[in-house]
């Protein structure tokens, strides 16, 4: 008997019923989530960072903002896609305390400094030891000297390591960046370090499937598959050997073919000599008959020719029905316009618009709720739909916080990130964004970049966050969605709604 596999949804294969004790445990060792449903005879794995959660603070309003949150968005694109989720945040510190990783990173010109470095500012708790090893390790690898420096303010009671580069002032542009994508690449390295050494993740359970297979395919190759690659090299040179036979065969025929027509038109050139040949012997007869004045000789003559004639022409006219059924094209069978055709459909534009959301919920009234969430939005029709603008609709307006990397309109060009094709992203749809946000519960939004989604393709607005507090017994949070597309010529209502009880 075997049992079915399934990774994040989606069916890998089967596994002999025998061996699943033994792949439990090689789950367990690396870090995989693992489901066993006895009755379904199915089994359920998942990344092993799922559910795992990753806050990202920026500093403090005297430090660049805009060049931290730069750095930090570069980390949560590097973590985030390993199924880990990511916040990025700057004052909701209430967060860490829910977490698995809180991390502040900061960024501060000092005018008497000459060299670029490094400073990590420990917490007391015991648990944050390993990461801190674990990201000094890693930072260490950017050349950047880095070391670790009590804080002399107030101690830090919320569990978050404060990282900050400290650069000379007036340091330049391009230093500043090539700064912060070593320090982005390595921090990232250093938070899946510390998931490996400190929570026992291994890499293995958190990679995607696809770049597993490719490893693997390129590294190990089993006398197996090799045997197998033999075998199919010789079908493929059987099959080819069989296509070549089959084209000899069709040319030999073709040349039997062409060989009967030049036979047929042999034999018709022939036959029209024979009859002007009786046209002829006919001719001299009636003559000879002028000159002898026989009369019965000259009939003799002439019905001689008439026989010769009918003969030639029967003959001639048999070659022809010959030639014509030789060279007459061979019938093919029922073309695809003998077929029924299927009905041409009319342009239609519809849309299948729906979210997918993880609440990491609180148990204290003073520690906020918050819910990360993505809007699917798949093109069902058969006309291309383009430009999709977001309306998330909350309630109680004045009680929700939206986050995520949804940019002003004024930071775009400043924040926004750099693809292959020019700036990309999400960014809020009006420079009076929060005045529309708290007066109306309604925050609209817009990619930065022309977006166009095919008929059957999707396009996701991901992970917007949604922060509120415990509300009293009997009220509600409640997350809606709306899409215009087309110019806001089309619009589409989620299917589904986000709604917390209390």
């Amino acid at each position: 008997m075997d049992v079915e596999v399934y990774y994040s949804g989606q069916r890998g294969g089967t596994m002999p019923y025998a061996a699943l004790p033994a792949f439990r445990l090689f789950c367990k060792q690396n870090g995989f989530q693992l489901k066993w449903d006895p009755k379904q005879k199915r089994i359920d794995l998942d990344s092993g960072l799922k559910g795992k959660v990753c806050v990202l603070f920026t500093g403090s309003s005297a430090t660049e903002a805009a060049y931290e949150w730069e750095v930090l968005g570069k980390v949560q694109r590097f973590v985030s896609d390993y199924g880990m989720e990511v916040v990025l945040t700057k004052n909701n510190l209430a967060l860490a305390k829910n977490t698995d990783i809180a991390i502040r990173f900061s960024m501060k010109e000092l005018r008497l400094l000459e060299k670029t470095r490094l400073v990590l500012y420990p917490h007391e708790n015991e648990r944050q030891r390993e990461l801190i090893r674990c990201l000094q390790a890693e930072l260490k690898q950017t050349g950047i000297p880095c070391q670790q420096k009590v804080s002399k303010g107030s101690k830090q009671t919320s569990g978050i390591v404060h990282i900050q580069l400290q650069i000379p002032l007036h340091t330049e542009v391009h230093r500043r960046r090539t700064y912060g994508e070593k320090i982005a690449f390595y921090l990232a390295s250093g938070i899946l370090e510390y998931m490996q050494s400190g929570l026992r993740i291994q890499p293995l359970a958190y990679l995607p499937p696809n770049i597993l297979k490719l490893f693997y395919s390129s590294v190990w190759t089993t006398e197996e598959s090799r045997a197998a690659d033999s075998t199919t090299l010789a079908d493929a040179e059987a099959e080819l050997l069989d296509e070549v036979e089959l084209l000899l065969d069709r040319a030999e025929a073709h040349e039997d073919e062409r060989d009967g027509k030049e036979e047929s038109e042999q034999q018709e050139a022939a036959l029209l000599a024979v009859e002007n040949e009786g046209e002829e012997r006919a001719t001299q007869a009636v003559a000879g008959q002028a000159d002898a004045g026989t009369v019965e000789q000259a009939e003799a003559a002439q019905r001689a020719g008439t026989v010769e004639q009918a003969g030639a022409a029967q003959q001639a006219g048999t070659v022809q029905v010959l030639q014509a059924e030789a060279t007459a094209p061979i019938p093919i069978e029922a073309t695809t316009s003998d077929q029924p055709q299927e009905p041409s459909t009319e342009p239609r534009t519809a849309a299948e618009v729906f979210f997918d959301y993880t609440l990491i919920h609180s148990d204290s009234a003073e520690k906020p709720y918050l819910l990360i969430g993505t809007l699917q939005v798949k093109n069902t029709g058969t006309e291309v739909l383009y430009n999709p603008i977001v309306c998330l609709r909350v309630t109680p307006a004045d009680s929700i916080k939206m986050g995520g990397q949804i940019l002003p309109p004024k930071l775009v060009e400043t924040l926004a990130v750099q693809g292959s094709n020019g700036l990309k992203g999400w960014r809020y749809l009006d420079d009076d964004w929060f005045a529309q946000a708290m007066e109306r519960g309604e925050y609209w939004i817009a990619p930065i970049q022309p977006v166009v989604i095919p008929p059957q393709s999707a396009e996701s607005f991901q992970n917007f966050q949604v922060s509120f507090l415990k509300q009293e017994s009997g009220k509600a949070i409640v997350v809606e969605g709306i899409v215009l597309c087309n110019d806001q010529s089309v619009h589409f209502s989620a299917n589904n709604r986000i709604a917390v009880s209390f």
